[in-house]
């Protein structure tokens, strides 16, 4: 018999490094799993999570994120990053983290579940959309450096 894949925050330094392939892939700008650590441990102060769909101890999809309170949107769950490895696409793993991600904001009185996609990102807007987010607005943003 199989286990099916279990969803379990990364806590551990362990686990977050385990998380390292997979994230890259979406963030291909980290260079080094210590430096996923480290930028992991700064947005940990900032209230960030992980969240990963574990097949054994190797993740194949992961979903950071955390609580914010502001005046647009009040308390919301924020998606900072959803990826599901390459090789794991299809299998519903990425549905499955917004449930529960979705489960997580309602249990901590959110308002809304809130991402950013880039404009040329059209299947990810497909799926976003087949999931039941709209389309909002645009994020405007501006390199300072």
């Amino acid at each position: 018999m199989i286990d099916a894949p279990i969803l379990r925050h990364a806590e551990t330094d362990a686990d977050v490094m385990a998380c390292f392939g997979v994230m890259q892939q979406l963030r291909p700008h980290l260079q080094s799993s210590e430096a996923w650590l480290a930028r992991v441990a700064l947005q940990r102060a900032q209230g960030y999570r992980l969240l990963a769909v574990w097949d054994g101890s190797k993740p194949v999809a992961l979903a950071g994120y955390r609580r914010i309170d502001n005046l647009i949107h009040g308390r919301f769950i924020y998606v900072d990053d959803l990826i599901t490895d390459e090789a794991g696409r299809g299998r519903g793993h990425g549905e499955r983290l917004l449930d529960e991600l979705r489960t997580l904001g309602r249990a901590d009185n959110c308002n809304r579940m809130v991402l950013d996609t880039a404009l040329a990102n059209a299947l990810a807007q497909r799926f976003y959309f087949r999931f039941g987010l709209l389309a909002r607005g645009l994020h405007f943003s501006m390199d300072l450096q």
